[in-house]
């Protein structure tokens, strides 16, 4: 055994925590190594003197200020805790990243040495859109209209050819 390894070992041996085995390695390890068994004649001693010292009870006064403590910081954050736990919300995290994906953009497009020009690239393209949503639009009403003027006839036909009717009564 090597003295890294009976290091490992020393604190489970001095608690009685090893198996019968490696306990026989660490005392044939401790016969052979006098400064590994100076360690372990040295943590004992501090071992002992650890348990001669006295065990502090603290006072029902100190202890009930130390429970005091984490109650008052409750009652602080109870005002806006609700605002933090709806703020932090999981739900909110792709709004979050939506904004701050704006915000990048917009700061690219306001900042940017040539930013006139892409402001104008932009407005040129905002207004043909615009502008192709209005014909769009003109064209939808349109064809509202022609569609109105055929629905009088379709309902007609449908009802000359007894579609609506002849179905049901020759099953």
């Amino acid at each position: 055994m090597t003295c890294e390894r009976f290091e490992e070992l020393l604190s489970a041996y001095l608690e009685g925590e090893l198996a019968a085995a490696e306990k026989a390695e660490v005392d044939a390890h401790l016969a052979a190594c006098p400064e590994c068994a100076a360690l372990l004649a040295l943590m004992k001693d501090m071992t002992g003197a650890m348990a001669a010292f006295p065990e502090a009870e603290p006072s029902p006064a100190l202890l009930s200020s130390l429970y005091a403590i984490p109650a008052a910081k409750r009652e602080k954050r109870k005002f806006l805790r609700p605002v933090f736990d709806w703020l932090t919300r999981p739900a909110l995290q792709p709004v979050y990243a939506a904004f701050t994906v704006l915000f990048v953009a917009v700061s690219f497009v306001l900042f940017h040495p040539e930013g006139r020009g892409i402001r104008k690239q932009f407005d040129l393209t905002f207004h043909r859109g615009i502008g192709t949503a209005e014909k769009l639009y003109a064209g939808a009403g349109s064809l509202k209209s022609e569609v109105g003027s055929f629905a009088g006839n379709v309902v007609k036909s449908i009802k000359t050819l007894d579609l609506l009717k002849g179905g049901e009564g020759n099953q």
